[in-house]
C-alpha cells in the first residue's frame, strides 16, 4: 500500500504554520487525506500532491490538510 505524508497548514496566507508531516498509507491522496479531514479534496495535475481544505475558508486565511507521496 502506498505510503503519503500528511501535515496540517493554517493561518493567514502571509504567515502560515504547518505541523510536521507524518506518514499514513492509504490507497490515494483522498483516502490519506480522509484520515485527517472530511472537506473536499483538490489533487495537482500530476496527482502528486493534494490538499483538503476547508470550504469555509479563504484565499487569505488558510486552513487545510496537505498530503504528498512519501518517497
Amino acid at each position: 500500500m502506498p505510503r503519503y505524508r500528511i501535515r496540517y497548514v493554517h493561518g493567514p496566507n502571509s504567515e502560515l504554520t504547518v505541523t510536521d508531516w507524518e506518514e499514513v498509507s492509504a490507497e490515494s491522496l483522498a483516502q490519506a487525506l480522509a484520515v485527517r479531514s472530511p472537506w473536499p479534496v483538490q489533487e495537482n495535475m500530476a496527482a502528486t500532491s493534494a490538499w483538503a481544505k476547508n470550504p469555509g475558508t479563504s484565499l487569505y486565511h488558510v486552513e487545510a490538510w496537505e498530503a504528498e507521496l512519501a518517497d
